[in-house]
Parts: C-alpha cells; sequence; structure tokens
C-alpha cells in the first residue's frame, strides 16, 4: 500500500487535533504537563528551549508548568521567527518577558535578552504525529530540523496523541528525536 502524502497526513492530523473537545484536550495537556515535570526533574536538565502554543492549533501547552520549571533553577529558553529568512533567533522568558504573537500566531518575546543556545540542554519540539522510533510529523516548515541540525541537547517532542508505529513520510533533512512525551506514557 503506497503511503499518504504527508501534505495530506499533515492536513489531517492538525484538523484532527484542532477538533479536540475543550475538556479532552485540558486533560491531556494536564497529564502532558505532569509528564513533562517528572522527566525534567528525573534528567535535571538546566536550559529548556521550548516552544509558545499555537492556540488555534490545540498545540500542548505547558505554559503553566514555568513556575515550577523555574523553582528547580532552569532557564528558559523560546525563539522568534523570522519567516523570510528562515531563521530563529533565541531568548530566555523571564516571569516578566512581554510576549506578542507574530503574523502566524505564535507567542514571541519583545522585550527579552539573547540567549546562547549552545547552552541549551533540553529542547521541547512541537509536532503533529511521532513514531516510536523518534521520527515525527511537524507543520513542514523545517525550522525545527535546522535548529536541531547541530544541537548536542536533547531532542523531546510533545504529544497530546498516543506514538504511532511508523512513519514512512520521512525526508533525508529530518531530524530524529531522542524522544516523546505524551500524556499516556513516560518512556524515558
Amino acid at each position: 500500500m503506497k503511503p499518504i502524502a504527508k501534505s495530506l497526513l499533515r492536513k489531517t492530523l492538525l484538523d484532527y487535533r484542532r477538533l479536540l473537545l475543550v475538556q479532552v484536550f485540558e486533560e491531556r495537556n494536564g497529564a502532558l504537563c505532569e509528564n513533562l515535570m517528572t522527566f525534567i526533574k528525573k534528567k535535571g536538565y538546566k536550559t529548556i528551549h521550548t516552544f509558545l502554543p499555537i492556540e488555534r492549533n490545540n498545540e500542548p501547552d505547558v505554559t503553566g508548568i514555568f513556575p515550577e520549571i523555574r523553582k528547580l533553577d532552569c532557564q528558559i529558553v523560546v525563539s522568534t521567527t523570522d519567516f523570510a529568512r528562515q531563521t530563529q533567533e533565541h531568548f530566555y522568558l523571564r516571569e516578566k518577558t512581554v510576549l506578542r504573537k507574530n503574523r502566524m500566531g505564535i507567542p514571541e518575546p519583545s522585550n527579552a535578552q539573547k540567549a546562547d543556545f549552545e547552552e541549551v540542554d533540553l529542547v521541547l519540539v512541537p509536532l503533529l504525529a511521532a513514531d516510536k522510533m523518534g521520527n515525527r510529523i511537524g507543520y513542514g516548515g523545517g525550522f525545527y530540523d535546522r535548529l536541531l541540525q547541530n544541537s548536542k541537547a536533547a531532542k523531546i517532542g510533545l504529544s497530546l496523541s498516543t506514538k504511532l508505529d511508523k512513519i514512512s513520510q520521512k525526508e533525508v533533512w529530518d531530524i530524529k528525536l531522542d524522544g516523546v512525551l505524551t500524556p499516556f506514557e513516560v518512556n524515558f
């Protein structure tokens, strides 16, 4: 059987996630946040790069546990994106950092101190789906593949759904994840 085109798969996965009932989203997101805190405490990371959620896409939202992460003496780093140049800049996210949504609806810091991405020891990666081997399907822009290409940081995807058995729609430039956290399991 021929694999589904990656663009159709992306659209289907995004539509599915957007249709999650509010209660289902909140339950899954809460469980994912608990699993993420367990993982961070166990591994002892000190500088964590994370994405800020696009609300209309029902992306996992870990912003509610930022105070708890900071109590662990962890730095939180987020990015701004230049879509024309296809680049990202990284900034420390502090309690008083002001966030503004860019044209894609992604919250970005507007008054933050630049961060050195080399200091990041954990990158939390957005995705639409991931499989048990660490392959992921993102939004298709390649921003995280470029970001992770030479990074020594742990690469962990966050998903509100269970992992797939296998994603066959892989490209040569796709960067594998070191693991995926879901609301249903933590297996590191």
